[in-house]
C-alpha cells in the first residue's frame, strides 16, 4: 500500500489531485493508494508526528501560515526515505523546491499522464535496489526494467515488443520463450496465447476468448486455454 498525503488550502484543488491519485491506482492496480489530504501543513505535521511518515507527499507551494517549501524542509527533517511533489499554479519557487530534493514540481491544473509518469518515477526511486527486474538485449544496448512495470509482452514480426506501465514500448530479439524463462521465477507472469506474456497484476477481466488489461488492451485468449488460465489467476489472485 502507497501512502499518500496531499496538502493544500484549497478544497478543490484536493479533491482533483484525490482524482488524480485514484486515476492512477486504477491503471496501476499492482499499486493501490491510500490517500490522505490535510489543508494545514500543521495538521499535517501533527499527523505524521502521531503515527508515521508518508511515501509520497502532495504539497501546494503558496499556504496560509506555512509554505509547501518550509513544509518540505520540516519533513526532510525527520531524515525519513519519502518523495515530495510540489503541484502549484506559479514557477516562481522551482528553484527552492530543488533544496529540499523534491521529485518534481507540477504545474496547475495537473494532466493525469503528466502526473502518472512523476509518481512512477517516485515509485522507482523508493522501491529496494534489489527489486525484480527484466534484462532486455536492446538495439542499442541493454536496458533493466523493473518486473511491476511490465504489462505484456507480444511476438511481432520477429520481435517481442514489451508495454511497460507509462505505455513505452520496448523491442527485443529475445524469444518469447527465453523471456518466459527468466520470468519463471515470478508468479505474477502467464503466457495465456502463444504470441503473448501477461502481468496479471494488469488484468481487468477475464473472460472465456479474451483478457483485457487495465491500459485497455485485449488479449486473446484460445479456447482450450480458458480453463487452465482461469485457475491460475484465480490462484494468484488470492495469493497476493
Amino acid at each position: 500500500m502507497l501512502r499518500v498525503a496531499i496538502c493544500d488550502d484549497n478544497r478543490e484543488d484536493i479533491d482533483r489531485i484525490r482524482r488524480l491519485a485514484v486515476g492512477f491506482s486504477d491503471t496501476h492496480p499492482q499499486t493501490p493508494v491510500d490517500v490522505r489530504a490535510y489543508r494545514l501543513a500543521y495538521d499535517l505535521l501533527e499527523e505524521v508526528g502521531k503515527t508515521g511518515g508518508f511515501d509520497i507527499y502532495l504539497l501546494d507551494v503558496v499556504m496560509p501560515h506555512m509554505t509547501g517549501v518550509d513544509l518540505a524542509r520540516r519533513i526532510r527533517a525527520r531524515k525519513e526515505r519519502a518523495e515530495i511533489l510540489f503541484l502549484t499554479v506559479s514557477r516562481e519557487y522551482a528553484v527552492e523546491a530543488f533544496d529540499v530534493k523534491a521529485a518534481g514540481y507540477l504545474i496547475k491544473p495537473v494532466r493525469q499522464a503528466d502526473f502518472d509518469r512523476a509518481l512512477l518515477e517516485c515509485l522507482g526511486r523508493l522501491s529496494p535496489q534489489g527489486a525484480p527486474a527484466l534484462m532486455l538485449k536492446l538495439k542499442d544496448g541493454l536496458q533493466r526494467v523493473p518486473l511491476r512495470e511490465l504489462v505484456c509482452i507480444e511476438s511481432f514480426n520477429h520481435n517481442q515488443v514489451c508495454t511497460l506501465s507509462d505505455g513505452s514500448v520496448l523491442e527485443t530479439a529475445a524469444t518469447l520463450s527465453e523471456l518466459m524463462a527468466q520470468l519463471g521465477s515470478c508468479p505474477a507472469f502467464v503466457r495465456p496465447h502463444r504470441a503473448y506474456i501477461v502481468n496479471m497484476d494488469y488484468i481487468r477481466k477475464l473472460s472465456g476468448h479474451e483478457l483485457l488489461l487495465t491500459n485497455g488492451r485485449r488479449i486473446p485468449v484460445p479456447q482450450n486455454g480458458y480453463g487452465r488460465l482461469k485457475e491460475t489467476y484465480l490462484a494468484y489472485m488470492t495469493r497476493t
